[in-house]
């Protein structure tokens, strides 16, 4: 469905206190009801590594989600690991507990670096480095409404903007969306763009997907994102293509814009399986 009038549904996506992470509505994912959207759970482990402490001044050049299991709607533990600190380097690991069944279980991890951040210019060449994927694609005048046999509009997309051409999904490869959050990610403070970005780059998944959501699974169960300098703005653009040899395992990349040009590339392992 397309149109300009979507009503974006109140309030925020996660509520943090402390090492409790609380699910909100809108964290709602597309394939079951009672588990989040992949983006919420990337975008929640990008705000914790984001509240990590740095010696200098760094930023996240490379934020690798693995999704072990369904993330369930209700709180969950966070939890944060510094694995190497140091003045040019960090790694941190940032993962999601679910402490309800008895035993923690771990339902999602990330691993992200972060680089020193040069207080001297370094050399770059914009003509050497030129490409033609580095300009951003036309922004959409119209917005588009993305619904999921028996769940209708997911949580997560309840509170997110999505444009493309035509309005249309599914249409295959090349696919090209762009996409804004129209809600905080967390409560009670704004969302860095890093952290949005992080959030709706789970949709690489799907830009350019083309097989009947009524018949099929297509789920990433991991999302790996490489960037070389911070987004800008409010809008994220996807330009991806999916593949697959048809044994249920298939890839999805995006270049990933906002509306500057390219800042970084997306890519995500899909199960594809049967409903």
């Amino acid at each position: 469905m397309t149109g300009t009038d979507h009503v974006f549904e109140d309030g925020a996506y996660f509520r943090v206190d402390g090492d409790t992470i609380v699910p909100l509505p809108l964290a709602g994912g597309p394939w079951n009801p009672g588990e989040q959207h992949g983006g919420s759970v990337s975008g929640i482990l990008a705000h914790l590594v984001e509240g990590v402490p740095t010696a200098v001044p760094m930023r996240i050049c490379r934020h690798t989600v693995d999704l072990m299991r369904g993330a369930p709607m209700w709180p969950l533990r966070g939890e944060t690991e510094v694995v190497r600190d140091g003045r040019r380097l960090q790694v941190v690991r940032a993962s999601l507990f679910d402490d309800t069944t008895g035993e923690p279980r771990e339902v999602a991890r990330s691993m992200s670096v972060r680089l020193r951040v040069s207080d001297e210019p370094t050399p770059f060449d914009d003509d050497r480095m030129r490409h033609v994927d580095d300009e951003p694609p036309p922004l959409p005048d119209e917005s588009a409404t993305l619904t999921m046999p028996g769940t209708g509009v997911p949580g997560f997309l309840r509170g997110v903007e999505l444009r493309r051409p035509g309005g249309e999904f599914r249409t295959g490869a090349p696919g090209l969306l762009w996409l804004r959050m129209h809600r905080p990610f967390v409560e009670g403070g704004p969302t860095s763009p890093y952290v949005q970005m992080a959030a709706v780059a789970d949709m690489a998944s799907m830009v350019a997907g083309y097989l009947d959501p009524s018949v099929w699974l297509t789920i990433n169960t991991d999302l790996h994102l490489h960037t070389f300098r911070d987004p800008v703005g409010e809008w994220v653009g996807l330009r991806g293509l999916h593949k697959n040899v048809g044994d249920g395992i298939g890839l999805s990349e995006a270049v990933l814009y906002d509306l500057d040009g390219r800042f970084g590339r997306a890519t995500a392992t899909i199960l594809i399986d049967h409903r």
